[in-house]
């Protein structure tokens, strides 16, 4: 560059080039490093995920120790550094959570990974308390792409009356397994209460020929 008042222009290349692109994990393997670079960066517009990603990338990212306080609600529940507004306040105004203006595209929140945990352990345990034929029908309409935060108005009419059909079949196939189920245990008991007769006529078959036989042995002087 030159040294004229005013003259910013480049003539030549820079004296020394670095010959690899920085890395910021290649001598620093702490976890910290580590949990920055797999962040999902949400709330905010593209202009500041950028930035916030720059800062990342060249170790310049600085987290935060503690909720900082919101602009907004005055609470501190901002838990991302460079935001100024937390999370539900940017969602219900649509704006911005680290420069606060509305934008068109803002990057959705993403879980993180100690509250995807939660979120996993909850949906486990409200699955285990639902009966079968509830739990093959959540399983069904989230193959189909409905959540439980989907209203019934979205699905179709052919869509809701194919999966009434679906439950009406599941229910009617349940009836009959615990109608087969109780006629099992009616033979069951049946057979249970013919057991003690046939097997007091088998031991005194058995009796009758193990005195026949010592009779036999008697006479034959084996015994």
């Amino acid at each position: 560059m030159s040294s004229q008042r005013g003259n910013t222009k480049k003539s030549k290349p820079p004296k020394h080039a670095n010959r690899e692109a920085f890395k910021n994990n290649k001598h620093d393997t702490s976890k910290l490093t580590q949990t920055l670079n797999a962040m999902t960066i949400g709330g905010v517009c593209d202009r500041c995920k950028d930035t916030i990603q720059w800062k990342i990338k060249y170790k310049k990212y600085k987290p935060l120790t503690q909720p900082k306080k919101c602009t907004k609600c005055s609470e501190r529940r901002v838990k991302h550094a460079y935001h100024i507004i937390c999370a539900p306040c940017a969602q219900d105004a649509g704006v911005c959570a680290k420069c606060g203006t509305a934008k068109d595209s803002i990057n959705p929140y993403a879980p993180t990974p100690m509250e995807q945990a939660a979120e996993d352990s909850r949906l486990e345990a409200e699955l285990k308390a639902l009966s079968e034929r509830r739990r093959r029908a959540f399983f069904r309409m989230q193959d189909k792409g409905f959540t439980g935060d989907d209203n019934a108005e979205e699905m179709s009419e052919k869509e809701a009356k194919n999966f009434a059909d679906e439950e009406k079949e599941e229910e009617e196939e349940e009836e009959q397994g615990v109608h087969e189920a109780k006629n099992v245990e009616n033979k069951v008991e049946e057979i249970e209460d013919e057991r003690p007769s046939d097997l007091l006529v088998d031991e005194e078959q058995k009796n009758i020929c193990n005195s026949s036989d010592i009779k036999d042995g008697l006479e034959s002087g084996i015994v």
